[in-house]
């Protein structure tokens, strides 16, 4: 239905009134006691499963929708006035099919700001119920409109005399979230979380559907399939099927009349259900606008509900209500399990369910998650009775004034628009369910028809939300039910490969840079298709490199004859990111790096020489190696010339089992070698003392040997040299008190 939705509060009365060319609505002093305000107690809520990700507001009891029905009789003014609070309202009178000869608007006052409203005007709602019983009752109406909450209102009809004023006119103000004022207590209790529904798995139907006879202007001529044999339950009697198996698609998770706060001791009869299953969905928008926000979405549906029951519907009209943040509310009861017949499109509510969106799009475009909510409610009724959403239905018209004559058969696509089944001979009587939402009635249908189809990864590396591949995709996806002739691969929009409907997987070729991924099913019918959300890629083929070449350096630590501290220091690029890093040598065999490191510290074997490859991998799975071979080279310290007085030192703690100790200043060792890095070694304790360093003759260091305790084999000086001959000197200090120097050899890396 195209509805505004208005909520009513449970305050004042309003009396209409027309003078020249104005009718105004009045609120007397005082309320009549014939109101008839209505303020049922909640059913109880459930215990709840998770809740959707849009996480609605849903109420807890004891929660109440209170309904003021305020005749409205011949005032001529009605100015602003306060109320009771109200989030909902309309007018309605009693003949549907005399509307007041102006048009009806309001002005309402936030309850939170105090701030009027401009005037707004109230369309008249079509027609919707069909059912004899019901259609009888209800009465004509304006659409709703959603006022948030308020207290104040002003009402006026421009354009109409009295004489022009239908009777039974009357002004309903709606408050959804009316707590009890005493007894069972009030106020905002913990709000449960909406569960998903139980199976809703009726068995499958094939009874052949007649040919159509007229079908509605725009409406694909796809040849009907199947319609089940009528059962005394509303559940299509399983029969053997020629055509294809309808795989089943399951419902989203819904919140339900419980968990909504739906009041089911307002509703005036049971639920009809169809024996001929769900063959179409309608799909609508409530039309109220879109000023709601997702946590007052439960406030706004009892809001429709109050408000159809009013105006004579048996409960709620819709069958569904999806808001736009994705979450999918049980319209009138029973519908998610059940063939109930709701009253949404007159006409055509038999063996239909109609789901709304609430908002008007007329202007503004839906949002792509309550489109996917939608295109799965239909799949999961539509399959549930063995159709398949990508064909086409026939309806028999249920009403005289319409387009088809009734009893006319008319055909329609399994998923439609409520304008397509709104139509007179001049055209469509309604926009529902709105420019802007009508177009995408086509993808709505390519979902139902391929639902669950979803790209399931790209092989490759996934880093912020996108895929690294090389020069390939790898892509696979889900599917889970529909009947598909084929896939198409489309990189950045473009068909780029084409598979059999069997295929979960496709490999097709990328060039470097940025490119999006999706997957494509085109339905067996070939009109319906569905399209996957796009993931996004990069394509990369260059291999990392090391702008600076590895080099190997020696470094401070604890030497043995079988190990002496090294470092290998390098740098590692590429275009995007390197992400992997590992250095191999003889000994050690290998390591894991960091990739943004740039040394490797390690411990090797001296004397042998020894290759060191250090390998970059990028996202993409590229990589280079680059190699260097040293050899570490340990010298012993009786190798080197000496000046002055030193001593032998002998013990396994010591390189080679000696060391050369001297205490007299200025005593001299000093070696010469073809390096590019060199290390001397001394023992340590507390009544050790300095050195001097020199290289080649040039002063470099003072090192102090004294530590807090006795230690062997201590690499205290390390020098990176150019790579040549050089001399490396000690020279003792004579430290007063600690004079004698312990010098355990030297090594150098060529």
């Amino acid at each position: 239905m195209k509805r505004k939705l208005a909520i009513s509060i449970g305050a004042a009365a309003a009396v209409l009134a027309a003078g020249g060319g104005v009718a105004a609505l009045t609120w007397p002093s005082q309320t009549p006691a014939a109101l008839d305000f209505v303020e049922p107690t909640a059913a109880a809520v459930p215990a709840a499963a998770p809740a959707p990700s849009s996480a609605p507001e849903l109420p807890n009891a004891p929660v109440r929708t209170a309904i003021k029905k305020v005749d409205l009789t011949g005032q001529v003014d009605l100015p602003q006035q306060a109320t009771q609070r109200f989030s909902m309202l309309s007018v309605s009178w009693t003949d549907p099919k005399a509307a007041p000869k102006g048009t009806v608007q309001v002005r309402t006052r936030s309850a939170a700001t105090g701030a009027w409203t401009g005037w707004q005007s109230l369309g008249v709602a079509e027609e919707a119920a069909d059912r004899p019983d019901e259609k009888a009752r209800v009465r004509g109406r304006t659409e709703p409109l959603w006022a948030g909450p308020s207290n104040g209102v002003a009402a006026r009809i421009l354009g109409a005399s009295v004489t022009g004023l239908p009777a039974g006119l009357r002004l309903n103000l709606i408050d959804p979230d009316a707590r009890p004022t005493g007894g069972t207590g009030g106020g905002m209790l913990a709000e449960p979380t909406p569960s998903a529904p139980a199976s809703t798995t009726p068995a499958t139907p094939t009874a052949t559907t007649p040919a159509a006879t007229t079908t509605p202007a725009g409406t694909p001529t796809t040849t009907p399939t199947t319609t089940p044999p009528a059962t005394s339950t509303g559940t299509p009697a399983p029969t053997t099927t020629t055509g294809p198996v309808i795989a089943k698609a399951a419902l989203p998770p819904i919140v339900t009349r419980a968990q909504w706060g739906a009041d089911e001791t307002t509703v005036r009869a049971p639920a009809s259900v169809a024996t001929e299953g769900v063959k179409l969905v309608w799909v609508h928008h409530s039309g109220f606008g879109n000023n709601y926000t997702c946590a007052q979405s439960a406030s706004v549906i009892r809001g429709i509900m109050a408000n159809d029951i009013a105006e004579g519907f048996d409960d709620i009209g819709y069958n569904f209500i999806v808001d736009k943040c994705g979450t999918l509310y049980e319209g009138r009861k029973g519908s998610a399990t059940k063939a109930v017949i709701g009253a949404h499109t007159a006409g055509f509510n038999t063996a239909t369910a109609g789901v709304a969106l609430l908002g008007d799009y007329t202007s503004i475009k839906p949002y792509d998650t309550p489109v996917r909510t939608i295109s799965q409610v239909a799949a999961a009724r539509l399959t549930a009775y063995g159709f398949d959403p990508a064909t086409t239905t026939q309806l028999t018209e249920g009403l005289d004034g319409y387009k088809w004559p009734k009893g006319s058969l008319v055909t329609f696509p399994r998923i439609a628009g409520h304008k397509d089944g709104a139509q007179s001979a001049a055209g469509y009587l309604t926009e529902c369910p709105g420019d802007m939402f009508y177009p995408l009635l086509g993808v709505i249908r390519g979902k139902a028809a391929l639902p669950g189809l979803a790209v399931k990864s790209v092989a490759g590396t996934v880093s912020s939300g996108t895929t690294y591949v090389r020069n390939t995709a790898t892509v696979t996806w889900t599917l889970s039910g529909g009947n598909v002739n084929r896939f198409n691969v489309l990189r950045d929009g473009a068909v780029v490969a084409t598979v059999a409907g069997t295929a979960r997987s496709a490999t097709v070729p990328v060039t470097p840079g940025a490119h999006t991924i999706a997957v494509r099913a085109i339905h067996a019918a070939g009109v319906n298709y569905d399209t996957s959300a796009a993931v996004k890629i990069f394509s990369d083929v260059t291999a990392p490199t090391f702008p600076s070449a590895p080099s190997v350096v020696l470094r401070t630590g604890t030497a043995s004859t079988t190990s002496v501290p090294v470092a290998v220091t390098y740098r590692a690029a590429d275009n995007v990111r390197v992400t992997a890093l590992a250095g191999k040598s003889t000994s050690p065999t290998a390591a894991n790096l960091a990739p943004t490191s740039t040394t490797w510290n390690s411990a090797v074997r001296p004397n042998v020489s020894l290759t060191y490859t250090l390998t970059a991998r990028d996202l993409s799975g590229n990589s280079r190696a680059t190699t260097v071979t040293r050899k570490i080279t340990q010298v012993a310290e009786t190798s080197a010339g000496r000046a002055g007085t030193w001593s032998t030192r002998s013990g396994t703690a010591y390189l080679g089992g000696k060391a050369l100790a001297s205490g007299a200043k200025n005593a001299k060792l000093s070696w010469t070698f073809n390096g590019r890095s060199a290390a001397l070694t001394f023992a340590r304790a507390t009544t050790t003392g300095a050195a001097y360093v020199y290289v080649d003759g040039v002063k470099v260091a003072t090192i102090d040997t004294k530590a807090a305790a006795t230690a062997y084999r201590q690499t205290l000086f390390v020098r990176n040299l150019p790579a040549k001959v050089h001399t490396v000197s000690v020279v003792v200090a004579g430290t007063s008190g600690r004079p004698t120097v312990i010098v355990d050899g030297m090594t150098y890396a060529n």
